[in-house]
């Protein structure tokens, strides 16, 4: 029988000025808590790293640097802490600290927190800090966009400004710098006479143009920037709410020259193909060297065709098959968990009335008082009948439009507040239906009915970037996911609501997904539905269902059947309904 591998701990307990002198987090009960949990759990000290007054705001700590260094020699298997910010402060170092434990084969164990990186919920509950510390700082962008985009109007840009532009004295209003100009429109040119982007480069390098080394991603980003016409575009990123500000700017190219420069490289991208579909195209780093890793295929001697994604740098390859099957384990967990804290179904106004109720009362009290000075000045023969009657007359006509406007802006606030009661109702409806096919997706691993461009796009629409550590032996785990920004919020829905409706397109037939219903339900609604169609009805164990095997010339519509006990099976009722 195999014997455990024996535990040998390092012991970090660390405390600040402040700390010490706020929380009274002496080293002395620190290390005091963390060798009785070795003791209980019968755990040998190696040794214990007591790192006094220094702040975990980076890894730069004396005790800290030894301790990593004794794991990587082998001394130590296991780092223990009192609570994780006595580890460090910073998600992005608790990233690293993660990646180096993986490496080196050490597990990392919290007292407080109850976190043990020595099994699954353990991994699972780091990663958890770490995504949701994204979406944190995710929303806090949200809240500092208004500003950016009122300054986008003005001119303004903040950072450094794109070729072709300098900022004018201290402020950040764009002016053209006219020798930088002259080599874009020179960029502009060489591409519509014929040249490509490769050649353009090759060229200014050889010319030492502007004394810089030219990329092909600077010179393809130019040519697609749509500052070159006067507009500034905020929020490229998100193509459905970027929004384009027009004539903000200088120009330095004219709009038909633009134009015809982006159906050109519209025409040159159509005609780029690639053998092989490579569903995380840009989106896996090499676990040694950190580079993107690039798509690479082979063909073996039956005919397979197998799919890598190989590191130029360091030449470290990697079988898609395997990162997609840990992908899909790391991802279904942490669906599961979005699932739960999703909450961004919740309707907004698209216009803010009570600001504008507020705004016309104001014009109404600024008029009332007008009227008063007038009749003061009337009554002090300070203005003539005739001007006086003038001017009444002006202003009780606009004091009277401004009262109707006032009026129907509260009557649409009452209305539209009637209407986000139905959207609220509406969209909890919505979700439920959305849990009931992500649901499905997952019992049912419709992912793998998916082709590869199918694959490709869902990971491309939300999924930025991928980080994995391999062993030797070629497995693969997955350490980090970043997740596209604009789909974070509804990310636990809405991948395996995408899932659900590519298989679907896949099959080539309709499918209706209901809402569970009950035994009653399901009953009056079938037999309401006999009256228009006819109707095989099937109810089945949904672990035994397969889409696949239904009739492709029918309407299929699924309805989960709700459970009488926790005990009982989940099951469908299939409708196969003749057209």
């Amino acid at each position: 029988m195999k014997e455990e591998k024996e535990i040998i701990c390092g012991l970090y307990p660390r405390v600040s000025t402040e700390d010490q002198s706020r929380f009274g987090h002496s080293l002395d009960e620190q290390e005091d808590r963390l060798r009785k949990l070795c003791e209980f759990k019968g755990y040998k000290i190696y040794k214990v790293y007591r790192e006094e007054g220094v702040s975990a705001k980076n890894t730069n700590r004396p005790k800290f640097k030894e301790m990593i260094q004794d794991m990587k020699d082998g001394k130590i298997n296991k780092i223990i802490v009192y609570k994780l910010d006595r580890l460090t402060r910073s998600i992005k170092d608790l990233e690293t600290i993660c990646t180096l434990l993986e490496e080196y084969h050490c597990d990392l164990e919290s007292v407080a927190e109850e976190i043990n990186t020595g099994n699954a919920n353990g991994k699972f509950f780091i990663r958890m800090l770490t995504i949701l510390a994204q979406l944190e700082i995710e929303r806090t962008s949200e809240r500092t966009k208004f500003g950016l985009i009122g300054a986008a109007k003005k001119g303004h840009i903040s950072g450094k400004p794109a070729l072709g532009y300098t900022k004018k004295d201290k402020s950040k209003k764009l002016v053209i710098d006219e020798i930088e100009a002259e080599v874009v429109k020179r960029i502009f040119n060489m591409y519509l006479e014929g040249s490509s982007v490769c050649y353009i480069c090759e060229k200014f390098n050889e010319e030492n143009v502007l004394n810089r080394h030219w990329a092909t991603t600077t010179v393809d980003k130019i040519l697609s920037n749509k500052i070159y016409i006067g507009n500034i575009e905020h929020g490229k990123r998100d193509k459905k709410n970027a929004q384009i500000f027009e004539n903000v700017v200088p120009t330095i190219i004219d709009k038909t020259t633009f134009d015809c420069v982006q159906k050109r490289k519209e025409k040159n991208l159509k005609n780029f193909k690639r053998k092989r579909t490579y569903i995380f195209m840009q989106k896996i780093l090499c676990p040694k060297c950190h580079k993107i890793m690039g798509g690479e295929s082979s063909t073996s001697g039956t005919g397979d065709k197998h799919i890598y994604y190989k590191c130029n740098c360091c030449k470290k390859r990697i079988s898609e098959k395997k990162i997609e099957k840990e992908l899909m384990k790391f991802l279904n967990d942490m669906l599961d968990f979005f699932l739960i804290v999703d909450n961004s179904f919740k309707p907004s106004m698209c216009r803010d009335i009570e600001l504008e109720i507020t705004k016309y009362e104001k014009m109404k009290n600024e008029l009332n008082d007008k009227e008063s000075r007038i009749k003061k000045e009337f009554m002090d023969g300070e203005i003539a009948a005739k001007v006086f009657e003038k001017e009444l007359h002006y202003l009780e006509k606009e004091i009277k439009n401004i009262e109707l406007k006032i009026v129907h802006l509260k009557e649409l606030k009452q209305s539209n507040d009637h209407k986000q009661d139905v959207k609220l109702f509406f969209n909890v409806k919505e979700i439920e239906k959305l849990k009931v096919k992500s649901e499905y997706v997952k019992e049912h691993n419709l992912w793998n009915q998916l082709n590869q461009e199918q694959k490709q796009y869902i990971i491309n629409k939300y999924i930025d970037e991928i980080k994995i550590s391999s062993d030797t032996n070629h497995n693969v785990s997955i350490l980090n996911i970043i997740f596209n920004k604009n789909e974070i919020e509804n990310i636990g829905y809405m991948f395996r609501n995408d899932c659900f409706d590519m298989v679907v397109d896949t099959c080539a037939r309709d499918i209706i997904l209901s809402n569970t219903k009950s035994d009653e339900e399901t009953k009056n609604y079938v037999s309401t539905l006999r009256n228009f169609y006819n109707i095989k009805e099937t109810t089945i164990q949904a672990e035994l269902f397969d889409i696949t095997k239904l009739n492709s010339n029918e309407i299929i519509q699924i309805i989960p059947q709700e459970k009488k006990s926790k005990f009982d099976k989940n099951k469908f009722t299939i409708l196969q309904i003749e057209v």
